[in-house]
């Protein structure tokens, strides 16, 4: 019995900390680029109380492929987060979020460019 009871013990503990059991509540998506070959999107989700997390997406034919991410909190998300470009094949995302900026590009050849300035 005593074996039995730390068992199910361990096995309680180990689901409660298994990231793959949350849930993050879903809130939102947003198309910031679009073009034949690849969108670019953004997804927010709520993770707890005054808590959110977004993701960046490319978007094409053969499936999606997360970009980058990160969290915000209340205050970033109810103000302009992100003043979003686009120029030819570079689309530029103003933040104050990230200090140093950074350049991805995308399967289809999209640059895309964060930057806090």
């Amino acid at each position: 019995m005593k074996k039995a009871f730390y068992f199910l013990g361990l096995c309680t503990l180990f689901l409660q900390n298994c990231s793959f059991l949350e849930q993050s509540d879903f809130m939102e998506t947003k198309i910031i680029s679009s073009d034949l070959n690849e969108k670019i999107i953004y997804k927010y989700y709520q993770t707890g109380i005054h808590q959110y997390k977004v993701d960046f997406y490319s978007v094409d034919r053969s499936g999606s492929t997360r970009l980058f991410g990160h969290y915000i909190s209340d205050a970033f998300l109810s103000s302009d987060t992100y003043h979003i470009s686009e120029n030819n094949d570079e689309l530029i995302i103003r933040t104050k979020l990230f200090p140093d900026a950074k350049k991805l590009v995308t399967r289809s050849g999209k640059s895309i460019i964060l930057t806090n300035r």
